[in-house]
């Protein structure tokens, strides 16, 4: 940030300078523009007030790999008397022996290996000395602390760009703009240096800025730090979107001059140098680029005449990923959707690849097609109809890859409540399928439209003929057995909540012995209902818990919805109307939040609508909306926690 503004770094300052109390050198690391310099030098100003004259900085951003000369610029910033058949190093260890002091050594990115001794002579000779650095990679030093330096916080990132830009902010939002320059305080700068920061290319060269007049010599200056087995893979790394892992990076960048085998050793330069950032988690290691590292690297990918080859190959290793994880999807639930939450910027880059081509129309409704799972059962319902809506409208010729896609248009359509639509579709669905590939689904969909209308004989004719052909096909998931909901359903409206309950115990050994989780989760909330028409509230409660717990892990907000409305039905039978009223109100807020029509079952749908209206006679209006009113302000996750952990015993 420019020398006159500096804008948070509380934390950064108090850490690096708690941390040269107990260890004597410090590197600061970090991506270019993130402020290393800025922080070095609002540091040294403050140690200057504890040792006045023993403060010491020098900048080496011009200054050659050359031990004789860096040991003579650190001498003539200190002072240092040059004495005749004297080494210099000699004279600068005489100096400081006696002295407590600090040297801040800015920018060593480009003589690492010179500076590196040095530090490491110094910090040998002179005990009272402490050695402050920047550099976009590690010195290599022992007892070296690293501290990385990133962008700033969202409101702090916002606030350097107000202070910067002021009036001419007029229709950019800020923290928007402040995040797609990975709010890096040099990108911010430059932005604001414009007459409309929000179209800024900080990619340009600004004006009156500091040592890099734009993103691009600021990147420079670290690809010239590269090799060039580095350079290649930070350009065809350009096309991940969000973070990759080891196996995406050698399906998608390897070749030519580097082999699957080189890329692990080049990844872990690019880590070094500050151009990737390392991230650890469930899902193993990951990687990720900056915004605006990725723009650079993607003008590389440019001009070395590989975007669309790499864009081809970044396709290909997802939709072969996707097409693994249906494959396996059944008794991996979990584990595919825990790695696919963390691919779904990726998959969805693979997707508009092949959306901007028409020749790749087909592999785009395909690979859409492939990630049923985490359109219907993941939460993802409405990225998940966009992606599925526009393949269909793009490839309008019918093939297997589309009757797929229009399958699994219509069960998002029924989850997110569409139901006219996901009629029209199953019709389209049906009319296109010349090979009957889809008809199990298409009767298996009709079943479902025709019970939430309360046509239960329909219903049960549909969904017998979905079970023969699925079972026919060996079709356990995602065909026999989410069956179970529709034939439970159509039980209890009619009258027979035994049988549901038998029916869907049935269905849940299976899913148990079959490792369908996801279906558990639906067959839970309905068990929770007939449960509780028979009056058996402590198992009514047990299996809603459980499609909560279900739901929770794998992200599906649906189910969550619907899950709190079961927990209001039982709360208001058993007089518990506080958190009745209070769980109404969150399931209600969720419901509005999403954003869609609630896509209940007709018996939830009957028994909540009685239990509010019993609700509102016996606590009064007033105090039901009071109630109802702090249940939407408390969000989803904490109600599904606060359902989970109390009313029940």
């Amino acid at each position: 940030m420019r020398a006159d503004v500096f804008v948070g770094r509380k934390t950064e300052l108090a850490d690096v300078s708690t941390l040269l109390e107990r260890v004597r050198h410090v590197t600061l690391t970090g991506p270019a523009g993130a402020g290393k310099t800025c922080i070095a030098l609002r540091l040294a100003r403050a140690l200057e007030h504890e040792l006045p004259g023993d403060v010491h900085v020098v900048e080496l951003a011009e200054a050659p790999a050359d031990l004789e000369v860096l040991t003579g610029m650190l001498a003539d910033t200190i002072g240092v008397r040059r004495q005749p058949d004297v080494p210099v190093l000699r004279s600068l260890i005489d100096e400081l022996i006696p002295r407590r002091s600090v040297i801040v050594l800015d920018t060593c990115d480009r003589v690492v290996g010179a500076v590196g001794v040095l530090i490491g002579l110094l910090l040998r000779s002179v005990e009272g000395l402490r050695v402050l650095s920047t550099s976009r990679q590690r010195l290599g030093l022992p007892g070296e602390h690293l501290y990385p330096v990133g962008g700033l916080p969202d409101a702090d990132a916002a606030h350097l760009l107000d202070i910067l830009a002021g009036s001419r902010l007029i229709g950019t939002d800020p923290e928007e703009l402040c995040k797609r320059l990975d709010n890096l305080p040099l990108a911010i700068e430059l932005a604001a240096a414009g007459p409309d920061p929000g179209e800024a290319d900080v990619f340009a060269t600004a004006p009156g800025t500091r040592r890099h007049g734009s993103m691009r010599a600021a990147y420079g200056w670290s690809h010239e730090l590269c090799s060039p087995q580095e350079r290649l893979l930070w350009a065809r790394a350009s096309v991940f979107s969000g973070t990759f892992d080891l196996e995406a990076a050698e399906g998608v960048c390897a070749g030519g001059v580097l082999g699957a085998e080189e890329v692990l050793d080049a990844l872990l330069g690019l880590l070094d140098k500050s151009i990737l950032a390392r991230e650890e988690g469930e899902g193993g290691v990951r990687y990720r680029l900056l915004n605006t590292v990725r723009e650079f690297g993607a003008v590389w990918l440019e001009r070395l005449g590989e975007t669309e080859e790499t864009g081809r190959r970044h396709r290909d290793h997802f939709l072969g990923l996707s097409a693994r994880a249906e494959m396996s999807w059944q008794g991996r639930q979990l584990e595919w959707y825990r790695r696919l939450v963390l691919e779904c910027a990726n998959m969805r880059g693979a997707i508009e690849y092949c959306y901007s081509r028409p020749e790749e129309y087909r592999k785009g409704l395909d690979l859409v097609g492939n990630l049923w799972f985490l359109w219907a059962c993941c939460g993802m319902q409405a990225p998940g109809d966009d992606l599925l809506q526009r393949g269909l409208e793009l490839d309008q010729t019918p093939s297997p890859e589309r009757v797929k896609a229009l399958w699994v248009h219509a069960w998002v359509s029924i989850q997110r409540g569409d139901l006219d639509r996901a009629e029209s579709i199953l019709t389209e669905c049906a009319a296109e399928d010349a090979d009957g590939y889809a008809t199990a689904y298409v009767s298996q969909f009709q079943a479902h439209l025709a019970v939430v209308r309360g046509d239960v004989v329909e219903a049960l004719q549909l969904i017998q003929h979905a079970r023969v052909r699925h079972r026919s096909t060996g079709n356990v998931f995602p065909g026999f057995l989410p069956t179970y909901t529709v034939v439970a359903t159509a039980m209890m409206l009619t009258g027979r909540h035994d049988q549901a309950v038998s029916v869907l115990e049935e269905g849940r050994e299976l899913c148990e012995s079959c490792g369908d989780y996801w279906t558990l989760i639906r067959l839970d909330l309905l068990l929770g209902q007939a449960e509780h028409l028979l009056g058996n509230t402590a198992s009514a409660v047990v299996a809603a818990r459980g499609a909560l717990r279900g739901a929770r892990l794998f992200g599906d907000t649906i189910s969550l919805m619907e899950a709190l409305e079961v927990f209001v039905v039982i709360a208001e039978t058993d007089t518990n109307d506080t958190f009745a009223a209070t769980m109404f109100g969150a399931a209600q807020a969720a419901w509005e939040n999403a954003e869609v029509p609630p896509s209940r079952s007709p018996m939830i749908t009957s028994l909540l609508r009685k239990a509010e209206l019993r609700l509102r006679g016996r606590m009064g209006r007033a105090e039901f909306e009071r109630l109802n009113e702090e249940g939407g302000m408390i969000g989803l996750r904490a109600a599904v926690e606060h359902a989970l952990q109390g009313a029940f015993s």
